[in-house]
């Protein structure tokens, strides 16, 4: 996951940076740092974007495709 696929996806959601953090249980500043490019996506947020969002790898992938963030 990249930072502009997790940006994506909160922006998809329709969901505020810190709405974002809320649901994925992240700290906001994680979600920022992110997005703004200074940190890399951690394995541990990817995981858990991924498990509240119910997206398997495979799956993670085709919404990646259908909207255009590789």
């Amino acid at each position: 996951m990249t930072p502009k696929q997790m940006k994506l996806l909160r922006l998809y959601e329709g969901l505020t940076q810190k709405e974002f953090a809320e649901k994925v249980d992240l700290a906001l500043s994680t979600v920022a740092k992110v997005e703004a490019g200074f940190v890399d996506v951690s394995d541990v947020t990817r995981s858990r974007v991924l498990r509240v969002y119910d997206l398997q790898d495979a799956g993670y992938l085709a919404f990646c495709e259908r909207m255009g963030a590789r």
